[in-house]
């Protein structure tokens, strides 16, 4: 064994990948340890000496094992390729090297070992492995193929691991050199070329333009006088960071080029959640498509993060706590939105904005959604106003139509439409509307829709020219969210 990409091969060939941890573990004790719950693993692996078992020992559960049974798994010089092997005869790994799938894939990914697994606090250059955030990152980006994308604080090299499945050159930057250095580790172990430059946000690439870029950015609202971690911490007061990398994008992007990240935002006392993301945005040439997923109030909010550095086992947990929560209520934040910021080099003269909160489970992966929306907002703006009327129209496929009845009611008191998949949007329609549905449904693309309202209009009765004028706006916003299609 001479090199990560050799490691990688064995670790693949004694079956240490997502699918043979699961059937070694069982299911139980797999979901278990997703959950940060290593226990149960450890009670199923008590008699286990297998090459497998002894991986998964050393790599997922931070456990000490004998040098000679990892030699027997990996072979006689792997804590020397390694190099993060610690102890003589007993030995212990300095890292977590997990298997992470996607798709029918599995990548390996170095990362520090997580606070849950050491019960340590965690220390300020910690390298954060998967996670949640950088999971939903993977999940809602722009999969298409395009010559050059960027990965802003790359940390691990999560982002830019999937980016270069579809990038013909992909530069991950970071301004922590050890972050840099665990995601070459990764990216040699999966036989994947990504640049790595150091330097803080969008510094590296100096005038560079791209046609992805994504960032899992240092996002948390912290107090000035907390203790700093560069995976989560940029050093800036409140949601600037995100707020620089927004307005900096529009000089990043290549024509029709993409920008995603992930951002926590202030929301302050008497103003709606859109502030601040709308504020970053302004006089910017870019569409721009916000969604909030949560909102937490300042309390959860810190008490989430003083948990998740470890800080909550600490002895000054109370004087942390206080300075966080002061430093918010000084700055006025009600509350602090979490979401997604994507962003599209379009060329339009006005460019489309919207913000929405969607909190319902979405049907993942949503990244071929988010462009789809993004090029029905061009159609839409080729389109202005009442010119909706002219395009052929059919229903997507996974929209359904949901009646609820009450007893002795012969009319539905309330009739929905929704999506299946992506955002899984939902709405709700009259009568009227459900026929039209059905109309352009047994008609897919056919003739434009204006002709399919005014026939629908004239079966029952009603005014045509009034109908079409009201059902602009609804076509519009149908569109819009992928219930309809051009």
């Amino acid at each position: 064994m001479s090199s990560p990409r050799q490691l990688a091969r064995r670790l693949a060939e004694i079956g240490y990948d997502a699918s043979g941890v699961e059937q070694l573990l069982g299911p139980a004790a797999a979901s278990a340890l997703e959950r940060g719950e290593h226990h149960a693993a450890r009670r199923v692996l008590v008699d286990d000496s297998s090459a497998l078992a002894t991986v998964v020992r050393l790599f997922l559960l931070a456990d000490v094992v004998e040098r000679s049974d990892v030699q027997r798994a990996l072979g006689s010089d792997a804590d020397e390729v390694i190099g993060m092997l610690v102890g003589d005869e007993q030995v212990r790994s300095r890292l977590e090297l997990a298997p992470y799938p996607v798709d029918d894939h599995d990548w390996y990914v170095v990362a520090d070992w997580s606070t849950r697994r050491t019960e340590r606090p965690t220390a300020a250059d910690h390298v954060l492995g998967v996670g949640g955030a950088s999971t939903m990152l993977a999940q809602c980006t722009v999969r298409r193929d395009v010559a050059r994308a960027l990965d802003v604080g790359t940390g691990c090299g999560v982002q830019a691991l999937q980016l270069a499945q579809h990038a013909a050159h992909v530069v991950g930057t970071d301004i922590s050199e050890r972050c840099l250095e665990l995601a070459a580790f990764t990216f040699a172990m999966n036989g994947v070329d990504v640049e790595l430059r150091l330097g803080s946000l969008f510094d590296p690439v100096a005038d560079e333009s791209f046609d992805l870029v994504v960032s899992n950015p240092p996002f948390v609202i912290a107090s000035p006088a907390d203790e700093q971690h560069v995976y989560r911490d940029s050093g800036l007061p409140g949601d600037e960071v995100c707020a620089r990398l927004v307005r900096q994008l529009a000089s990043r992007l290549a024509d029709d080029g993409f920008g995603q990240l992930l951002a926590n935002w202030e929301i302050r006392t008497d103003e709606p959640w859109q502030a601040a993301p709308s504020h970053w945005l302004a006089g910017s040439p870019l569409d721009a498509w916000v969604v909030q997923r949560e909102v937490q109030d300042p309390t959860a909010y810190v008490e989430m993060w003083l948990r998740d550095s470890g800080a909550d086992r600490g002895p000054d947990y109370a004087r942390r706590y206080d300075a966080w929560l002061s430093a918010l209520e000084q700055r006025g934040v009600a509350g602090i939105g979490f979401g997604l910021v994507s962003v599209h080099a379009a060329g339009h003269d006005d460019p489309v904005r919207r913000f929405q909160h969607v909190a319902q489970r979405l049907a993942q992966p949503v990244g071929p959604e988010v462009e789809q929306w993004f090029r029905r907002q061009d159609v839409l703006a080729r389109y202005p106003g009442a010119e909706v009327l002219t395009l052929a129209l059919s229903v997507a496929d996974d929209v359904r139509v949901d009646q609820r009845l009450r007893p002795g009611l012969a009319e539905p008191v309330e009739i929905a439409v929704l999506r299946e998949t992506g955002f899984r949007f939902t709405g709700t329609l009259d009568r009227f509307g459900v026929a039209l549905l059905g109309d352009l449904a047994a008609e897919p693309g056919g003739a434009p829709v204006g002709a399919a309202v005014a026939a629908r209009a004239q079966a029952e009765g009603l005014d045509v020219e009034g109908t079409l004028r009201g059902a602009v706006p609804v076509l519009r916003r149908l569109v819009e969210e992928g219930f309809l299609a051009p």
